[in-house]
């Protein structure tokens, strides 16, 4: 049986390697494309320099790049997939990971090779030198996309084969991956400017001012709109079909930016478009059938279907990686051996008590490294490691640098209508329902408790409880995804008070508790500073007021 287990085990991997293989060409076939022809009109630019005919007639370097390239619809993908490659970089998830978890109560900076920018973030001391502050990165995504919003168009006119429709195709997917970068930001640091033209030229000096957040969401809403019209409805290879902005994964960045905009009602529209959503099709048999397109995973491979190695049934967007490309940002902040914990580490009140999971869940061993390390630390295991099948404990594997991003799966989605449903309470049926949604994700994760032992209605039948556990229960299913600290924010904006956030946060601390709750309990500081060096080059930047007068602190 063990045998047969790893056969099927090994059999799935290599399927979805292939898939992943045809990504990573691409990704490569179409970057060393349009890296090749730049250097190529670069050389011709500088061979001009020479030329007494030519040299009162040189054109701008960039200006040549740019009419030389967007000739046809090939040069539009590889700009479309330079977006995607951006997001793989270390610079791009080393944020993604930090701004939404190492600020809140799941974790603490504590394992081996840990930065100072990666202590201070995680002691509540951030400056504004603080390298994890810099945005360069997601900038640099936006500034792609804004690139292909504004030159793809031309390409209908040299291209005859580049239709409208693939025009509009590619346009979604360059609007769907800006609107993530800038809810990525607004939600890290709040007024951040809303730069929506194209920066070709590197004599530019952009001085944009800040945009407030309710620009900055309106903008995101009505990009998300027009993507969904636009985008595609899926792709052919898994790797794709999971690792590009399809409708779906618009539509869960909708609701997630509904959510935030406490438009309920709306979220719960969204929401419902992918937890009722069909597959036309069965991609295992092939069959014209009608069935779920988002299954929740039901059986004992619940860790491993889902994150190693990854685009299981559940997934709805994953940011894919392969051993020609590593996640080198979760090997490195989370680890991938027995013997090599990451810089991050899990809050031990967490792993040792059951202050968030109980007894009988699941999820507390397949996230969380339950033996310590010689350092007396826990290691984080989710994306790591196989579920602990076979009875061996904790089985890792030497290439889990090869784990796959996941930014939506269908679990995530069910949980935001569940908060929507409570904030709109129009009757005891959005609490009951908010209460279903919980107890389908918590009995899958409590598989030894009886039917009949599932939470109660006389027990969370309250705005105020049922708050609480649809909050706790997003922290027990998505602890270690990139979530807590952005779910802790949205609560005290929510609220206007930071007293709920506090109280989780402090409880990873063994000192300076008070000074850091004292710290917290200013709204202001829950946002990021602007970094020092943005402040230099856009004189516009108005540092977050908090960051102007902050001190340290310095642990004991």
């Amino acid at each position: 049986m063990k045998q047969l287990y790893l056969s099927k085990r090994v059999n799935k991997l290599t399927s979805k390697r292939t898939c992943y293989s045809s990504l990573v060409y691409s990704f490569t076939r179409q970057l060393v494309y349009l890296f090749t022809r730049q250097l190529v009109y670069l050389f011709i630019a500088t061979l001009s320099c020479f030329s007494c005919v030519d040299y009162l007639d040189i054109r701008p370097e960039s200006q040549l790049l740019q009419e030389e390239f967007w000739q046809n619809e090939s040069d539009v993908e590889a700009m479309l997939m330079a977006c995607y490659r951006t997001m793989q970089e270390d610079d791009f998830m080393w944020r993604v990971i930090t701004w939404g978890e190492l600020r809140s109560d799941n974790m603490v900076a504590g394992g081996g090779n840990v930065s100072d920018d990666e202590r201070q973030m995680d002691n509540a001391n951030i400056l504004p030198t603080n390298g994890l502050a810099q945005w360069t990165a997601f900038y640099r995504l936006i500034n792609y996309c804004n690139t292909i919003l504004k030159y793809a168009p031309q390409v209908m006119e040299t291209d005859p084969n580049f239709t409208n429709a693939d025009l509009q195709a590619k346009s979604a997917e360059a609007l769907a991956l800006r609107a993530l970068s800038y809810f990525y930001l607004v939600r890290t640091f709040r007024d951040v400017p809303l730069m929506l033209d194209a920066t070709v030229d590197d004599t530019q000096v952009l001085q944009i001012p800040q945009s407030t957040p309710d620009r900055v969401l309106a903008k995101i809403t009505d990009d998300l709109l027009q993507a969904e019209e636009w985008a595609m409805l899926g792709f052919t290879f898994e790797s794709e079909d999971k690792g590009r902005m399809t409708k779906d994964v618009i539509r869960a960045i909708l609701a997630d930016v509904y959510l935030w905009r406490k438009d309920y009602a709306k979220s719960v529209e969204y929401c419902d478009k992918l937890i009722n959503a069909k597959s036309v099709s069965d991609r295992i048999t092939g069959m014209n059938v009608e069935l779920p397109k988002y299954s929740l995973i039901e059986d004992y491979d619940l860790l491993y279907e889902i994150f190693y190695p990854g685009n299981s049934t559940e997934s709805i967007f994953e940011l894919q990686f392969t051993t020609e490309k590593n996640n080198e940002a979760v090997a490195k902040l989370y680890g991938n051996t027995t013997t090599n914990v990451g810089r991050l580490i899990a809050t031990t009140v967490y792993a040792e008590g059951v202050e968030c999971f109980g007894k009988t869940d699941t999820r507390k061993a397949d996230f969380i490294c339950m033996s310590k390390t010689d350092d007396g630390v826990y290691g984080i295991f989710k994306y790591l490691g196989i579920h602990q099948a076979l009875g061996i404990n904790h089985l890792y594997v030497y290439d889990s640098s090869t784990a796959t991003w996941i930014f939506y799966r269908i679990t995530d989605v069910m949980l935001m209508k569940a908060e929507a449903l409570v904030q709109l309470n129009r009757s005891d049926d959005d609490l009951r329902e908010a209460l279903r949604i919980v107890n389908t994700t918590y009995m899958r994760a409590n598989p030894t408790l009886l039917e009949t032992d599932t939470l109660a209605f006389d027990t969370y039948g309250n705005v105020n409880n049922m708050e609480k556990l649809v909050l706790r229960e997003r922290q027990r299913e998505l602890m270690f995804e990139g979530k807590r600290w952005f779910d802790l924010l949205r609560h005290a904006e929510r609220k206007n008070s930071t007293e709920d956030l506090v109280n989780h946060v402090v409880l990873k601390y063994t000192v300076n508790q008070s000074t850091i709750a004292s710290k917290l309990s200013v709204m202001n500081a829950l946002y990021m500073p602007i970094h020092a060096d943005e402040l230099k080059v856009n004189a516009l930047l108005i540092q977050n007021p908090y960051y102007q007068s902050s001190t340290n602190i310095e642990k004991q």
